[in-house]
């Protein structure tokens, strides 16, 4: 019992955490925006003995700032359909522009040692705001985030979850490794 007492207190003592209060702005601002589908291109590949690939490129316009500011961005999707999609290009959406306030943000930022040396770096983001919007009732907003790294290699895992009034609205895990992998600091 003394011996599992003294590795559990080890443990604590070389388990390190720390907490950051960097200070948080008072209002985001989000512009209006317009999201226009451009072009939308299916490849389907078929190979003797092998399941089709069916290949989607999509490019879609996003314009801020009253049309001067345009961003391209390419979507592209690989699955294994053998038909192609009925499904066409959606229209423009116009995205009306809100405030977003933040209410509380807290950051833990966690490092485990053994014996001198780190074997697991952590970060946890639990952040809240409230969104307003021009004739709509407010919006709660949350995000979680979870990120996790192993210091002997460059992968790193991360999982956000994002609500609207309490709904989940979005849950993503990304798994990075490589030169793509940011640093978690």
């Amino acid at each position: 019992m003394k011996i599992s007492n003294s590795l559990f207190s080890f443990a604590l003592l070389s388990m390190s955490a720390s907490v950051m209060a960097a200070p948080m702005p008072h209002s985001i601002q989000i512009q209006d925006k317009a999201i226009v589908p451009v072009l939308k291109t299916e490849v389907i590949r078929r190979v003797a003995g092998e399941a089709p690939v069916r290949q989607v490129s999509a490019t879609v316009l996003e314009m801020t700032n009253h049309g001067k500011d345009i961003v391209a961005r390419e979507i592209e999707l690989q699955d294994g359909q053998e038909t192609f999609s009925e499904q066409q290009l959606s229209v423009p959406v116009v995205q009306k522009g809100s405030v977003i306030i933040p209410t509380s943000k807290i950051e833990l930022s966690t490092t485990v040692k053994q014996n001198g040396e780190i074997i697991s770096k952590s970060k946890k983001i639990d952040a809240e705001g409230m969104e307003f919007k021009k004739d709509a009732a407010p919006v709660k907003r949350t995000l979680q985030l979870d990120q996790r790294q192993d210091p002997k290699s460059s992968a790193k895992i991360s999982h956000a979850v994002q609500t609207t009034n309490g709904t989940v609205t979005r849950d993503i895990t990304v798994l990075s490794e490589g030169d793509d992998a940011l640093p978690l600091e």
